[in-house]
């Protein structure tokens, strides 16, 4: 694998984590919305749904729980991965590489953000960044 291939490789690896925390966060506000649903429309009890609810409670319900079970799903596997980034960050040489990287992929900041925590300039945060993920493979 050439260069270039690596570090999209291994930037792409690091990236399932943050993905997969956006899936979550979404579905966590789809939860949040199916739950105001309930409480400003008010919920038939029966099977039958009236004219101003479009959905049965049972459907709320198997929809809540549907997404509630999606949700934890997504977060062991977002355990999983934190945990297995978090070995490869520690193999690293450069633990400063590796804290640049943990912000950013497992903490979520942006490459400004941890340049005001870390009292580095952008331009230095962006290319121990760059290294840290070329290191990454090594």
């Amino acid at each position: 694998m050439n260069t270039d291939n690596e570090f999209k490789h291994n930037k792409a690896y690091l990236m399932q984590y943050r993905r997969m925390h956006e899936k979550i966060d979404r579905l966590k506000d789809k939860l949040d919305r199916l739950d105001e649903r309930c409480s400003l429309k008010g919920v038939s009890y029966s099977s039958q749904p009236s004219s101003t609810v479009t959905k049965t409670l049972d459907d709320i319900l198997a929809q809540k729980e549907y997404i509630e079970g999606k949700i934890s799903k997504l977060t062991g596997d977002a355990i999983k991965i934190s945990n297995e980034i978090q070995d490869r960050l520690l193999d690293l040489d450069n633990q400063l590489e590796a804290e640049i990287l943990d912000l950013y992929f497992l903490e979520n900041h942006s490459l400004s953000e941890i340049a005001n925590i870390l009292c580095y300039s952008e331009r230095q945060i962006d290319r121990l960044y760059v290294k840290g993920i070329e290191h990454l493979s090594e």
